[in-house]
Parts: C-alpha cells; structure tokens; sequence
C-alpha cells in the first residue's frame, strides 16, 4: 500500500512530503474537511484531473486529521494505492427518515459480496437519523466489520454534507469497500468517560427526543446536576453525556445532547429507547488522553508495511479538550507503530463495533475509533 497526503491552499492542492504515488495507480482518496471548503468545485475537480482512476469520497467535518494532527488548511486528501487490493464505492442520495432503514440495506448490497474484506461508511451528520442508518446496515446479513462516521460542521450545527466522485450533498451515504485477501483490518473504540450519580430511567422518549427521566421533565436532571454549566446550554451539555443502557441489553453506549427545547426535552445526537437505564458522565482532559493511548496501545500490528489508520473522534471530545486537542492526537500518533499513517476527522457521530464483537456496528458519540488497514 501506498499513501500519500495533500492539503488544499485556497487554489491549490499541495504536498508536505515528496510525492510517492504515481497518478494513475491511486485507487481511493479520502477528502475530509471545512463544509464550505468541499463544497467548492475547484479542489474535487483537480483530483479528478490528476488522478483520474481514483474513486473520491469524503465528508464535512468538525475538525480535519493530517498526519496525525488537527489539521490548519481547510481540506486534507489522503490518497491511496493498493498493491493486490482494491475497493469500490456505493452512493445513496435523496435520503429520508421514513425510508432509511431500508435504504440502507440497498446501499449496502450493491457493492460486491465476494472477497470485500471491511466496509467503511460516511453518513449525513444532522438532517437524518443515524440510528435507523446503523440499524438498517447491521441488518444485512454480512461477516465482515463495519466502521465509519457522521458529518460535521465545525459545530455549527447549520448543514453537513458527504462527497462522493464530483460533489458533495446533504441526505446522502457513502460505503467504501476494501477487498482482496491481502487486506487487513484491526478496529479499536474508546471513551475515556465515566459515570456519576444516580441511575435513572427514560420514562418518555420519541427517538432522539427526551421528554421524561424519572417521570420528570428531562431537561431538571441537567438543571439539577450542571451548576454554572446550565447558562450554556445545550453546548455545556457535551461535557456531560448520558451514559445508555438499552432494556435488554447490557451493552452501554454513550449518548450527546444537541439541543434543549421549551416544553423541558431534550434532543440527543442518537436515538434513546423509552425505559432505558441512564447514568450522567463527567470526564477530564486526562482521562480522554489516556482513552487516545488505549486505542492506539491495543492495536495488534500486522506488518512494518505503510498502512492506513482511518481515526474518527466525537467533535464533544474536541470541544471539552479545546486548546489541548493536539495532546489527544498526539497520545494517538505516539502509540502506533511508525508505519502507519493517520487521517480522519472529528464526527457528529462514530460507527464501530465493540469488541467482543466485530460483526455488529453501533453509533457512537464521545469515542476515539481507530480502524487501521493492513496489506500484505
């Protein structure tokens, strides 16, 4: 595998390092970056013309990855070529919530069964409902692992957008399939959170929207516990998620608010079930580091050949870390072997699996994943 690193100058794409691939052998390249800046023709059609083999996707972000480190420049393409490998790429516009379940799963299968290795997903961040989205991909039958990300928008909260060959758009979904038996995938997802606090239960929820916690209004809880915090609402909110535990189910996922509203609901970046076991969760810039080191220290290396580390971190981790969000990128790129190459972004949303179990993806907020792909 082969890759190489370019940054968008306002008018033009440059390199920090002696360029490695040669045109017409890249096969994939990922743009991430500022949601004005992909936006533009410009800069997709240069890659188009320098690279014309390349299948291009990408998506807004929250703050950009390059090499490691939180990028300055307002797009970074990272552009790779495989050795035996190879992938291809599956696009879905026009994406609503009364259809999204369904739609993809048809996202899904239109790529290739045979030989695909990983898929890698790229998902509208605000206007869709990420939950149904990873519902939906969790229900194709499939045996392979699934990661990815939602779109951002610097925090604005305004529009996210996902690129795919010539332009970028709203309501759509992109799948990235890597195939071929030379490829290898190591996935890792951490937090760096912790629970504080009583537990409670979701008395009254519609999707993403809580209206009860303990058969009260759910936005007191917060009142309750935030202090000086509650002022800032609902930004002071990504400070403290809600730890989820689904009735059922013992696997807890954490939950980020977006929004408070009038009547004392609160929106959440991702779907909480009515009856849920809630805990509220603190953290420290020490701690979410050291979440940055676990995923970095827990990847099993498969070779010293240059490999490719896709890192997606929740925007809420950047925005409690502020000016220290270098120390979280570089607790990452400190703990993985020389070899491999960093990009990625800061998400309204992360798509891992856990663990103990690969073949299952979840939605995520307030993580660090770190999906690296290995070639023989």
């Amino acid at each position: 595998m082969n890759i190489q690193e370019l940054v968008w100058t306002k008018t033009e794409w440059i390199s920090t390092k002696v360029l490695q691939i040669e045109p017409l052998s890249a096969q994939l390249i990922f743009v991430f970056g500022d949601v004005d800046a992909i936006a533009e023709a410009l800069p997709i059609t240069l890659l188009q013309t320098s690279y014309p083999n390349a299948k291009i996707v990408g998506a807004s972000t929250a703050g950009t990855i390059e090499s490691g480190k939180l990028s300055e420049y307002s797009l970074v393409a990272t552009i790779i070529a495989f050795e035996q490998g190879w992938v291809e790429v599956a696009t879905m516009d026009a994406l609503d919530n009364s259809t999204l379940e369904e739609r993809s799963q048809e996202l899904i299968r239109q790529l290739p069964q045979e030989n695909l290795q990983h898929l890698f997903v790229l998902f509208e961040g605000l206007k869709l409902n990420g939950s149904s989205f990873v519902k939906g991909i969790n229900s194709v039958d499939h045996a392979l692992p699934i990661t990815g990300a939602l779109a951002g928008d610097n925090l604005a909260f305004d529009h996210t957008l996902i690129l795919a060959q010539k332009e970028a758009k709203e309501c759509r979904a992109v799948a990235v399939g890597f195939y071929g038996d030379s490829l290898h995938i190591r996935i890792k997802c951490e937090s760096g959170w912790e629970e504080f606090g009583a537990e409670r239960v979701v008395t009254r929820a519609e999707r993403n929207r809580v209206y009860e916690i303990d058969n009260k209004p759910a936005l007191k809880l917060y009142q309750d516990y935030l202090g000086d915090y509650v002022k800032d609402l609902p930004l002071s909110g990504l400070r403290f998620p809600l730890n989820v535990r689904e009735p059922g189910n013992e696997k807890e996922l954490v939950r980020v608010m977006m929004g408070a509203n009038d009547d004392q609901s609160i929106l959440f970046g991702v779907d909480i079930p009515q009856g849920s076991i809630v805990r509220l969760m603190k953290t420290n810039v020490n701690n979410l580091i050291e979440g940055a080191e676990a995923v970095a220290n827990r990847i099993d290396d498969h070779n010293n050949k240059p490999a490719l580390a896709i890192a997606i971190s929740c925007s809420a981790r950047r925005s409690v870390l502020k000016q220290l969000v270098g120390e979280e990128l570089e607790a990452l790129s400190e703990n993985v072997s020389e070899n491999i190459h960093i990009c990625g972004f800061y998400s309204y949303g992360e798509i891992a699996p856990f663990s103990d179990n690969l073949l299952e993806c979840h939605l995520h907020n307030q993580t660090m994943t770190l999906t690296v792909i290995y070639e023989d």
